[in-house]
């Protein structure tokens, strides 16, 4: 194959990025972010035509233990994609990198203990307001911050007692050069269509948001059309956390303590999984399904009753 005049690997990252028509604007901007922060002053620099597998791997290998097996993976979607678009647009020769390998250690789930949990329901039922019940409906339905921000009241049905994920609220970079604002707010779909579901609500959470009750069109957190930040409903868990002097965890613990507590009463998986919106049970199990010391002695001890039978 005849290849064209070697031009620089950030070359053609912007090629493929302005080819990719067919994505959210939310993933182009990802790949963008990424590209600038791990890509663009390493491999970024090498001509299109001389990059090697040995490149790839060595770059790759450049971040075992410092960022997430999932960063990891995007950037290998990244460089595998851009470099499929280099070859058959003729930039370089064919480059297989079907075995490059992520060197990752593991990092543990953060899960809030009965303890801790106990804690924070009790503070979020005292002096209740729209802000603690939306922290309650993560904690007892796993929903994601942005998904929680961007629900508005007709998405809640009080009579089946359950909601219904349409949308979700994420912040990204601004586009206009004109703006002194690195960042703007943005209603976007779902992260995948598994995510848009619908997840049934506890009587107690149902409860307190009828008292709450605003225009259909409003969304919960601003009590508006306004779109409500993220980052403002996890601020505000933060200050919580610090009164229930519980260690400062993310706001997507109370997802992950969710599916916890979810698999510790028996719920099977695939409800679980579809709750969560998860594109695939295996991500489930992958992430969540660890038994705990407790469930394997719970576990034999049940055996051990069944043979005696």
């Amino acid at each position: 194959m005849k290849v064209r005049k070697s031009i620089t690997y950030n070359d053609i990252l912007k090629l493929w990025l302005n080819s990719k028509t067919d994505i959210k604007i939310q993933s182009k901007l990802n790949y963008e972010s990424l590209i600038l922060r791990y890509i663009k002053d390493s491999i970024g620099i090498l001509s299109i035509n001389k990059i090697k597998k040995d490149d790839i791997q060595k770059f790759m290998d450049s971040f075992q233990n410092k960022i997430t097996i999932s960063t990891q993976r995007k950037l290998i979607y990244i460089i595998k994609a851009s470099l499929s678009y280099a070859y058959h647009n003729h930039y370089c020769n064919y480059l297989d990198l079907s075995d490059i390998k992520l060197k990752v250690t593991k990092r543990p789930i953060l899960v809030l203990s009965r303890e801790e949990q106990n804690t924070l329901e009790i503070t979020l039922k005292e002096k209740v307001n729209i802000r603690k019940i939306c922290i309650l409906l993560c904690l007892y339905t796993g929903l994601r911050v942005g998904e929680v921000c961007g629900l508005k009241w007709e998405d809640i049905n009080f009579s089946s007692k359950f909601l219904v994920i349409r949308r979700t609220i994420i912040r990204v970079k601004n586009s206009d050069c004109s703006s002194s604002r690195k960042t703007i707010l943005m209603e976007s779909t779902p992260k995948s269509e598994t995510s848009k579901r619908m997840v049934p609500i506890p009587n107690f959470i149902i409860e307190l948001l009828g008292r709450y009750k605003q225009k259909d069109n409003y969304f919960l957190l601003s009590s508006s059309e306004k779109l409500y930040d993220p980052r403002y409903l996890e601020s505000f868990y933060s200050r919580i956390l610090k009164k229930c002097h519980i260690k400062n965890n993310k706001f997507h613990t109370l997802r992950h303590t969710f599916a916890t507590r979810s698999i510790e009463s028996k719920m099977d998986v695939k409800t679980l999984s579809e709750l969560l919106g998860h594109s695939s049970i295996e991500i489930t199990l992958k992430l969540y399904v660890h038994p705990t010391y407790e469930m394997k002695r719970t576990s034999i001890e049940n055996l051990v009753e069944f043979m005696a039978i």
